[in-house]
């Protein structure tokens, strides 16, 4: 993954550490052979992993401007520790057991695992509802070609062991023979997966209840049909209607993709 955030932050190089493993938006170098399609969907994704950097640093001001609103005032004035030297007493500094300051990073801790985190879930649950404003166009193309990271196999074993999601998969899809079949089907959607995957192995499905773009069993349909699309994050085919709440949320997906991910960064460091 590329780790876009490289500054300096409230601790130890911050951007680099919550960056490393955490960003959503690949960003593969083009060739001269890539075809035009490809090139203009990299920039596309180029734009958005700009605009996520952008909301990582608002992100991180939010955060970091909430925490300090109940740090200690003058922690060190009557501290007994007269040995400390720490000169960087931010919010990740090695504070010692009875410091004040140790005190406020348990603090931080409760705050952001506790009312900020459902602070969060509010607003999320908010997005999700607001795209019931938004209708399915019937294209079809959700239907047409869908992924998973799991091979059939791997879904009939995780069905069996309980996992809704894959059983309500397998009732619905079934795999392409081969990925040349699978793109067939839809070759911009096709690409734009397997340039923004890297190198993890996906594999493609269709739903053979369909035809000429009508589902046969559409008022039995599974919840994962009912449900998609699933998060304002995921790729969805160009023809697909709700693009446009997509389009509409994105900032604020991407604002509580980014506190979550630094909830976990504080989570990791402090706890």
């Amino acid at each position: 993954m590329t780790n876009f955030f490289s500054n300096g932050g409230d601790g130890n190089n911050f951007f680099s550490k919550v960056g490393e493993g955490s960003n959503f938006f690949t960003n593969q170098e083009s060739s001269v052979e890539d075809k035009k399609e490809e090139s203009s969907i990299r920039d596309q994704y180029k734009t958005l992993e700009q605009n996520y950097e952008q909301i990582f640093v608002e992100a991180i001001e939010s955060i970091r401007k909430s925490i300090e609103e109940f740090r200690p005032k003058d922690a060190c004035e009557n501290c007994l520790k007269k040995d400390c030297k720490i000169e960087n007493k931010d919010a990740f500094a090695p504070y010692p057991q009875g410091c004040k300051l140790r005190d406020w990073q348990m603090q931080i801790l409760t705050f952001l695992n506790g009312d900020y985190r459902q602070r969060l879930k509010a607003e999320y649950k908010a997005m999700m509802e607001k795209k019931n404003n938004y209708q399915c166009n019937r294209c079809g193309a959700c239907c047409k070609l869908a992924v998973s990271e799991y091979s059939y196999t791997q879904l009939k074993q995780r069905a069996s062991r309980g996992d809704k999601f894959s059983e309500e998969f397998i009732s619905v899809f079934v795999p392409f023979e081969s990925e040349e079949d699978a793109k067939k089907v839809n070759p911009e959607y096709f690409e734009l997966l397997n340039i923004l995957v890297d190198d993890t192995k996906i594999y493609y499905y269709y739903c053979p209840k369909v035809k000429d773009n009508m589902c046969s069993i559409y008022e039995n349909r599974p919840n994962i049909c009912k449900d998609y699309p699933y998060h304002p994050l995921k790729l969805l085919p160009s023809e697909c209607s709700f693009n446009a709440w997509k389009n509409d949320v994105s900032h604020l997906a991407m604002l509580l993709k980014a506190k979550t991910d630094i909830i976990n960064f504080y989570k990791e460091q402090l706890g």
